[in-house]
């Protein structure tokens, strides 16, 4: 055994230690291996997950009532019924059965297949019928009410979970629901826990005096069970090297890391980092770190060993800020601690050339969010209670503020109960792609609900992007004008251009329909999309002008159209609907006519932009963002994606 006093090595930062250990390929994941998706909770996807089906598969009812066209009802009420022909009744489980035309009814099951023409249900408690031969409706319904379409939660390939994501249980309920029963995951490491020290007591023991009980063991192991990690705790070493290196080398035979806590530091009696040096080669061995200097990484072989310092606090940091984002890499996950930005509440001196470490509790006040030391001492455990977050003070700076921005990382097992952004506005498959690709799946969150009730919503500073792609009538020009013409946008907002969509008429193979006009003249049904979807702007405009040419109101036209008020919320729920026989053109982009194996026709180049908040332009994520659309990145991935293109403006504040 290694005699006398040996000096820390080079000291390092937590990123630059995390660089040493991945140079010497100790961070690949450890294979994969398929698992049941009732064993893959807090396991990592080895692969992305596209939803193999349209979820709901297909346009079902969500009451129990009649399935109706609702041009059957409209103008109904109370004082003035309806009486429409009974012709059966559709029960859930059951493919469709007869047509729906103007005059007639269908019973219905709740979650049942809606059929084909009717476009509304009305709810039983608003009918009155014999059962068999006929139906009184004593309430109007707009098109689309009480209907769940077929791809509005989720379309057939559309990227559901990214390679690189933990499952949760809200994730697996989502797999089991589009009919997945195996994922592919990556192989959990096999990792134990163990305690040093002279000072140790087993909890439950006597106390004898200069004891304390071991607590750093039990918050390691919890913390990994946190990450999904079942570690096996070994109990505790005294600080004797021989029973130590023994201990040590026999965990390493049923383990493929061993992390201990306690004898880390360069003195006499800290004999853990050279237990650690006699059985493998040193890797890291201090950090610039306060607390958490004694902190020492070795290998043995492909097999990590990581040495921990014995102040629970110190213990703790390096958990969260080193081992923690091993072991994710190790885990292949994509994602690892999320630091977050606050104001340091208060000042304070801590000198040169070293990060400090903060307990802190977290505050979030008129929309910012404040860190506030907690007091502690060196050993402390009360703090760790009272912690929400541990702020990282950077070495390059003597005095901290009050009000400086510092990062901080919330404790994992409290989390944070907020996303960084929100993207809320128009539907787009790639958007999903974009984040995954940036890795930003678990800091933004992302909604679409058309591009109107977007920018409603970005105006009112609720949401820090509106996705759009909103044809202005006036001049043909692709959302500009919304910001230019909307006084309070235009002080709140700028527009980055997006990327380019190709629309399509799509219909089944087979058929030549070669405009709306076919559609028209010849009968045959349309499915529309929702009102405030930048697609159905495009649709009504068409339409404008086709009643112009014959003389007519735009209304009088959608009434020649069947299935005018078929509306569905996505592209995909286009095509889906198309592709099942439930209507026989619609407008949408061509990718989701390609996914589903349709024929089509171009009839337009849309622009899918980004409104952003002026306010949110500072943000990391909205910067990646922007940054990502002017980039390659984007050039590569539109290229898997039929129809889309982009330009040298992508990624260019264009308005206002």
């Amino acid at each position: 055994m290694e005699q006398g006093r040996k000096l820390f090595h080079t000291l390092l930062s937590p990123e630059e230690a995390l660089e040493a250990v991945r140079k010497e390929g100790l961070l690949s994941p450890l294979g994969t291996e398929i698992v049941k998706i009732e064993d893959s909770f807090n396991r990592v996807l080895a692969i992305d997950i596209y939803s193999p089906i349209d979820y709901p598969p297909f346009d079902r009812s969500e009451v129990d009532g009649y399935a109706v066209s609702a041009r059957s009802v409209e103008g109904v009420d109370e004082l003035h019924p309806v009486k429409l022909m009974l012709k059966g009744f559709q029960k859930i489980g059951e493919p469709a059965g007869t047509e729906v035309s103007e005059g007639e009814a269908v019973g219905i099951d709740t979650g049942a297949i809606i059929p084909r023409g009717a476009s509304t249900i009305i709810m039983e408690e608003h009918t009155v019928s014999d059962g068999k031969t006929f139906v009184e409706v004593r309430r109007s319904a707009a098109p689309g009410e009480n209907i769940s379409f077929a791809g509005s939660d989720i379309a057939k390939g559309e990227l559901i979970i990214p390679k690189g994501s933990m499952l949760t249980p809200e994730k697996i309920a989502v797999l089991s629901s589009l009919g997945i029963s195996e994922v592919e995951v990556y192989k959990v490491p096999r990792i134990s826990v163990l305690s040093t020290g002279n000072e140790l007591v087993e909890p439950g023991s006597p106390l004898g005096e200069g004891k304390i009980y071991e607590s750093n063991g039990r918050m390691v192991v919890s913390y990994l069970s946190s990450l999904g990690i079942r570690a096996y705790f070994a109990g505790f070493v005294p600080d004797d090297y021989d029973l130590m290196r023994r201990r040590i080398e026999k965990l390493l035979e049923r383990s493929d890391i061993v992390i201990t806590s306690g004898g880390t530091s360069a003195g006499e009696k800290d004999v853990v980092y050279r237990v650690f040096q006699d059985i493998g080669e040193l890797v890291v061995h201090g950090l610039r770190m306060k607390p958490g200097k004694p902190t020492v990484i070795a290998k043995n072989g492909r097999k990590l060993l990581i040495g921990l310092p014995g102040f629970p606090l110190s213990a703790l940091s390096n958990m969260i800020l080193l081992v923690e984002p091993m072991i994710m890499e190790i885990m292949g996950a994509s994602r690892r601690g999320v630091a977050l930005r606050a104001a340091f509440s208060g000042k304070l001196r801590k000198g040169l050339g070293k990060i400090w470490i903060l307990p802190v509790m977290l505050s979030r006040t008129d929309g910012s969010l404040y860190a506030v030391p907690v007091p502690y001492q060196s050993g402390s455990v009360s703090a760790l209670m009272r912690t929400d977050a541990i702020a990282i003070l950077p070495e390059n700076i003597d005095v901290i503020d009050d009000g400086f921005p510092v990062n901080v990382f919330p404790l994992r097992v409290r989390g944070s109960p907020w996303k960084e952004a929100l993207i809320v506005g128009s539907h787009d498959l790639l958007l999903q792609e974009i984040m995954r690709d940036m890795d930003l799946n678990e800091r933004v969150g992302i909604a679409y609900v058309g591009s109107f009730r977007g920018l409603n919503l970005l105006r009112r500073g609720v949401i820090d992007v509106a996705p759009m792609h909103l044809l202005d009538p006036e001049s043909r020009v692709y959302n500009i004008p919304f910001i230019e013409k909307d006084e309070e946008l235009r002080d709140k907002a700028v527009l980055v251009k997006g990327y380019k969509r190709r629309l399509v008429l799509a219909h089944r193979k087979g058929e030549k329909i070669e405009s709306l006009e076919d559609v028209i003249d010849r009968g045959l049904r349309f499915v529309n999309r929702n009102i405030g979807s930048g697609t159905r702007v495009y649709v009504d405009d068409v339409l404008e002008k086709i009643a112009r040419e014959r003389n007519i109101s735009r209304w009088e036209l959608s009434r020649m159209i069947k299935g005018y008020e078929y509306e569905v919320p996505n592209h995909n729920a286009v095509a889906a609907a198309i592709a099942q026989g439930r209507a026989d053109a619609g407008i949408c982009i061509e990718h989701a006519a390609y996914l589903y194996g349709l024929d089509y026709r171009e009839v337009a180049e849309e622009h899918y932009d980004f409104a952003i908040l002026k306010s949110s332009m500072s943000k990391e994520v909205v910067r990646m963002l922007i940054d990502f659309l002017k980039s390659d990145r984007l050039r590569k991935l539109v290229e898997r994606y039929k129809g889309y293109s982009a330009d040298e403006l992508s990624g260019e504040v264009v308005c206002c």
